[in-house]
């Protein structure tokens, strides 16, 4: 796993002296990353013949179009900055880099936005189904507190616990259980996916931040270092707060990978 050629050595700096990030850490998360990408090669050729071939993974230094519409967000709509999160709620790895972004929330407050767009690997049962559970909740106005509920407890994901958490939620269990059992946003997640793989984020977590992609569950120092540089680049622009990521982003980055 690469960071940013323009990040370079400061962000590696950054991971190394930091004391709760380990060099054993780190190599877990490259050895983790390695074996999802290749159980998917593993797949995609069991399907047949190979399609003619992509460039292996989104480019970190350039900046990537992906329209947001679709997807739930938390953050002041006039952000300076979009964080694009394709997750996995089964993935373990999606899991410990939750509290990395609140950190990163916290930090930047309302120049932040976060954006979840869902990314169900295939050799996860669960992985739909929590999906599924989510866009429900978020139907009634609750995706991130189910978001929360189900990373929290993420090996109690059956059925029956999905239904707990959406009680502790508050959300209107009957309403909620009739739109799960129905798939009725399965489409809409299918769509997801597909749209993470057309800019070439085929594992999880990945991440675009306005636009630029940072692979995997990196420690705090990474987010900030990138957070750090668009930011400045976002003032620095002349495009007001409420445009930038329309106007610099979807309207001059990248369509695909």
């Amino acid at each position: 796993m690469k960071l940013f050629t323009s990040l370079g050595s400061f962000v590696m700096a950054g991971i190394f002296l930091t004391s709760c990030v380990t060099r054993g850490e780190i190599e877990e998360i490259k050895e983790s990353q390695k074996k999802i990408l290749a159980k998917l090669d593993d797949m995609a050729k069991s399907r047949g013949p190979a399609a003619p071939q992509r460039p292996s993974g989104p480019a970190p230094e350039k900046t990537y179009a992906i329209p947001i519409e679709s997807a739930h967000a938390k953050g002041s709509k006039d952000a300076w900055i979009t964080i694009i999160v394709v997750s996995d709620f089964q993935c373990p790895f999606c899991k410990r880099v939750t509290p990395t972004l609140k950190e990163v929330e916290g930090k930047y407050g309302s120049d932040v936005r976060t954006v979840f767009i869902h990314n169900p690997l295939p050799f996860h049962n669960r992985a739909m189904p929590t999906a599924m559970a989510a866009e429900c909740s978020g139907e009634q106005g609750k995706f991130w507190q189910m978001h929360d509920a189900m990373f929290e407890t993420q090996q109690e994901l059956e059925d029956n616990h999905l239904e707990g958490y959406a009680k502790k939620i508050g959300v209107d269990v009957g309403k909620w259980k009739s739109c799960y059992t129905s798939n009725k946003f399965k489409s809409k997640i299918e769509d997801q996916q597909k749209l993470a793989n057309q800019f070439g984020a085929r594992g999880t977590p990945a991440f675009f931040i306005n636009g630029r992609f940072l692979s995997g569950a990196q420690p705090f120092p990474a987010f900030d270092a990138l957070v750090e540089e668009e930011l400045k680049k976002a003032k620095a622009s002349g495009v007001s707060k409420k445009d930038y990521y329309t106007k610099q982003v979807l309207e001059k980055g990248e369509k695909n990978i």
